[in-house]
């Protein structure tokens, strides 16, 4: 079929016309994208040091590379670009790298399930929590870090799953999704980098932030939040609020409306001392408002959580604590059931405990027992003591397994071998002031083996005796004696070898025995009698 000239340009230009049209559309669309992602931009300012192919590469992933910056920042030539340019790259096109969380603290019981795992398993302190994984509480509490040192405190009866734990490489910017199952947390953001997204989800709200202190509360009836610092996006499917300091909100089940409440101001601290030294002692708080009730905190210096308790008065007696630096916060409850912002006071208790007075054995002293008892007393009978003996004066080895108790003596269960020995008694007030008795030293004698006559030899009148060799042993004792009671000695000589050589009379008879002998450490006894006789 022949086509006619006419025809063949209409063709033409109607092809024409399609590809233009057809550039155009796309054309539109990637500016489209490309002006939609403008909004969600980070900005890389160029150093000194820095190559533009070697910071594309540790900035995108693997679906971008270095020309698609150019062509996105409409740069002509990348050697014109110096130091203090700035470099606009979409977020999308950033490299994610996950960044597992860790457990700083465990105070009771807690579990964790794995993202790979049907079951639970104990949850211990500098454990890794991964993306997918999820812990659980009990009757504890955990205390979580972040990998941008973000800090979460879990408290009793929560499920919290981690969802998302990113970073975008060296961007310093963040991707935290978390989701309270059900419970209640507490959370101490760092203040995130523009970009960042921290939120944590619950069945019925969602908790938006950009560095800030809050708490989260979930049950099946509603969500609470409340900021002690910064503010939170507070939302779900009818809406959202901005909760700023100092306020509170809840999204009940099946509201559609927000209920938004002021918090209640931090009680004031009545006590001046932050030293306690004395034990039990009562600590009051001033409020104002007179709330019905409080909730009382203390956390150690690590921030773990040693006591917690919601309580009618703004008061509370300390007892039965260690030496240490301690947090105590209290906070006022109002009558919806918000809690307010805290009073935090740093503590320091350092209550001195009762010395034991050690009795006996003396200090230097050398027993002749294996199984020595140890005795001391303390002035108040409420004080328990536990008897720590080594060999060695830093006791970095303690060969005795005691407890603490009421009792003020005690005897090793298992023989002490010869040598020296050191010792001392724990005190326990209150079930958690220690205090170390000074330390005094001992030796334990012990008794050689018995020296054994092996053999004589005679030659006329003289014997060579011959007895064992025995350890721990310096030198040995020869006594020699007409009468087998040893009534009277003929001979006694102190010998350096393990024989001797003696002349006696013809047709009598006589009788040797041998003795070892060594330091302070060891006592001895002579051995078996042996009979000598040189006949005429």
């Amino acid at each position: 079929m022949q086509v006619s000239p006419y025809v063949s340009a209409n063709i033409k230009y109607f092809v024409l016309l399609c590809c233009t049209l057809i550039a155009c559309s796309l054309s539109t669309i990637t500016i489209s994208k490309e002006n939609g992602s403008k909004s969600q931009e980070w900005h890389y300012t160029l150093r000194p040091s820095d190559n533009f192919q070697q910071v594309s590469k540790q900035l995108l992933n693997r679906k971008h590379t270095w020309s698609d910056l150019v062509r996105y920042n409409r740069i002509d030539n990348i050697a014109s670009l110096e130091p203090g340019s700035i470099i606009r790259v979409p977020i999308q096109w950033l490299k994610q790298q996950p960044k597992p969380a860790k457990t700083m603290s465990v105070s009771g019981s807690a579990q964790i399930k794995r993202i790979k795992d049907s079951y639970f398993k104990v949850l211990k302190a500098n454990t890794p929590i991964n993306v997918g994984d999820e812990v659980a509480t009990k009757n504890g509490t955990l205390l979580i870090k972040l990998a941008d040192d973000s800090l979460i405190r879990l408290e009793k009866d929560s499920n919290l799953v981690f969802n998302k734990l990113s970073h975008y490489g060296k961007t310093g910017m963040v991707d935290t999704q978390l989701r309270l199952k059900k419970g209640s947390l507490s959370t101490e953001v760092t203040p995130l980098v523009k970009g960042s997204t921290y939120e944590i989800t619950t069945p019925s709200a969602v908790a938006a932030v950009r560095g800030t202190k809050f708490r989260l509360e979930t049950t099946p009836q509603a969500t609470k939040v409340e900021v002690t610092e910064g503010s939170v996006n507070f939302s779900h499917k009818h809406g959202n609020v901005i909760v700023n300091t100092g306020e509170g909100a809840r999204i009940k089940k099946g509201s559609s409306t927000i209920e938004r409440s002021s918090l209640p101001a931090a009680p004031e601290a009545q006590f001046a001392k932050n030293v306690i030294k004395d034990l039990p002692t009562t600590l009051q708080w001033k409020d104002k408002q007179k709330s019905q009730s409080y909730h009382y905190e203390l956390s150690d210096s690590r921030n773990k959580l040693i006591q917690t308790a919601i309580i009618s008065k703004p008061e509370v007696t300390l007892d039965n604590m260690k030496n240490g630096n301690y947090q105590v916060a209290m906070r006022a409850v109002n009558t919806k059931g918000f809690e307010g912002l805290n009073n935090n006071s740093m503590l320091s208790v350092n209550v001195p405990s009762e010395l034991a007075e050690q009795l006996t054995p003396l200090d230097g002293s050398i027993i002749d027992t294996s199984k020595p008892t140890f005795t001391w007393q303390f002035k108040d009978s409420n004080i328990k003591g536990k008897l720590e003996v080594s060999d060695k004066n830093d006791f970095k080895r303690i060969i005795t397994n005691f407890d603490f108790n009421n009792s003020t003596h005690a005897s090793v269960s298992k023989d002490l071998a010869p040598g020296n020995y050191f010792w001392r008694v724990i005190a326990l007030a209150n079930n958690s002031q220690e205090s170390i008795s000074t330390t005094r030293k001992l030796s334990v004698r012990g008794l050689l083996k018995p020296v054994k006559i092996l053999s004589v030899n005679y030659i006329e009148n003289q014997v060579g005796l011959f007895w064992s060799n025995i350890d721990h042993t310096e030198s040995y004792t020869l006594q020699v004696s007409d009468s087998s009671n040893f009534q009277t000695i003929l001979k006694e000589e102190i010998i350096g070898k393990t024989k001797a050589h003696l002349r006696l009379s013809p047709g009598k008879r006589y009788y040797a025995r041998v003795k070892g002998i060594s330091n302070e450490l060891y006592a001895s006894e002579y051995g078996p009698v042996k009979e000598l006789y040189i006949g005429n």
